[in-house]
């Protein structure tokens, strides 16, 4: 066990020098009092200078009542999720307003994802209610996915900016169309060597150089609203080419709407953002809201 935790610390420790390094935590409790809907994700996630992204990330989603050991019909499966994927930030003039990313995910859905496991030590060492219903959680399957966003830096003045970004996914984990804008607030939030790039409620930063401390630091809150459209979601609807999910699958409401709202420290190479995220409902007779917030720390050495 020693031996692993070092050799799993030094790949770490080798992956995170020298490049921007992040690490996610999503959660319905850092919103509100509730562990249900999208329950918890984790994401880690390094990017390079030449604009690729490396991330891991694992996801699970729960129902509203943890105490049901079986699946309840109407409200959503038991879903965890494990993930790899390749990013890669496109640039055609680095001092163009525009901003273009696109991303490749894959991974397993189902019990291979090792959610019922992540969250039952974790809910142990928490001393919280133990779920029961993961033994009904949908069914192992290999997914792949790939996204695309655009998005335009509008800087109407030094001190305030209006971003408006569109983008699309596709694949066996989910399809959506997206349209949406931020409207961010606050201090040198105009990068001076590269801009930055909003992806998956993150943001990428860039160290600045500078002669003088505040030269470095960027503070500011935004807020924004997404519009979605839903062709497919297999968390909810279950696998697109099997019927082994059929009894556990709800109907999707196709058009989903998301608020959000944040605030972000940056100083030199080091990032903190907190943020939460409000949704309307994501299938048909949902009785609670799917809202959540995270913390993403950011780091370059």
């Amino acid at each position: 066990m020693k031996n692993s935790a070092l050799i799993l610390f030094s790949v770490l420790t080798g992956l995170c020098y020298g490049v921007q390094t992040y690490l996610s935590i999503e959660n319905d409790t850092l919103l509100k009092k509730s562990d249900n809907d999208y329950s918890h994700g984790t994401k880690f996630e390094v990017a390079d200078d030449n604009g690729f992204h490396y991330l891991a990330q694992q996801n699970m989603y729960t129902p509203n009542d943890l105490k049901e050991k079986h699946h309840i019909p109407g409200e959503r499966p038991y879903a965890g999720i494990l993930l790899g994927g390749v990013g890669y930030e496109v640039y055609f003039d680095p001092q163009s307003p525009w901003t273009h990313y696109t991303e490749l995910d894959f991974g397993m859905i189902g019990p291979a994802a090792m959610c019922k496991d992540t969250q039952t030590m974790i809910h142990k060492l928490l001393d919280c209610r133990k779920p029961q219903g993961w033994d009904d959680q949908l069914h192992n399957e290999f997914v792949v996915n790939g996204q695309w966003w655009t998005k335009y830096n509008y800087y109407i003045t030094k001190w305030m900016a209006l971003v408006p970004r569109f983008g699309a996914l596709a694949g066996t984990l989910q399809d959506a169309l997206e349209a949406g804008v931020d409207l961010k607030i606050g201090y040198n939030i105009r990068p001076t060597v590269r801009k930055d790039v909003v992806f998956n409620n993150g943001m990428m930063f860039r160290g600045v150089k500078g002669s003088n401390w505040y030269d470095k630091l960027t503070a500011y809150v935004y807020a924004g609203l997404d519009e979605r459209y839903y062709l497919y979601n297999h968390i909810l609807e279950g696998s697109f080419f099997t019927n082994k999910d059929k009894d556990l699958s709800v109907d999707i409401e196709p058009f989903v709407s998301e608020f959000r709202f944040g605030a972000v420290i940056k100083y030199d190479n080091f990032f903190i953002t907190y943020y939460a995220i409000m949704c309307t409902d994501e299938y048909k007779h949902q009785k609670t809201a799917p809202d959540y917030g995270g913390l993403c720390l950011g780091w370059n050495f």
